[in-house]
């Protein structure tokens, strides 16, 4: 991985790690703050650089930590919402869906069901 992508990357995973801590909503544009930058130019320097569009990085990384947290705690859909930086649990429930094809409660569910299998 090449430096600028790797710095890129990096300041978009301590933001996220960074929201999850305060309870915050993950935003781009307080990204760009962070970075000194102004969302245009976080957006243009974020895609050259990470070969991907930061709103892009940053949703996927909520729901691959959502998927974590289904998977590993027993956290409520509100909780794990919360945490990942969603601003609320029907905004989570819209965008997980999107992106796995199945609500955060299915998810749950299957993975239950595969982890049940995988013991017996």
């Amino acid at each position: 991985m090449n430096e600028k992508r790797a710095f890129w990357l990096a300041a978009a995973d301590r933001y996220i790690d960074d929201c999850r801590r305060n309870g915050t909503v993950v935003r781009a544009s307080e990204l760009a703050l962070r970075m000194g930058h102004t969302a245009v130019q976080l957006s243009r320097e974020f895609q050259s650089a990470a070969g991907v569009h930061v709103k892009d990085y940053l949703f996927c990384r909520q729901v691959d930590l959502a998927k974590e947290l289904l998977r590993t705690t027993n956290n409520s859909t509100a909780q794990i919402a919360a945490v990942t930086g969603f601003g609320t649990t029907r905004s989570f429930y819209r965008a997980f869906k999107r992106a796995a094809g199945v609500s955060p409660t299915a998810f749950r569910k299957e993975m239950s069901l595969e982890e049940e299998n995988i013991r017996h």
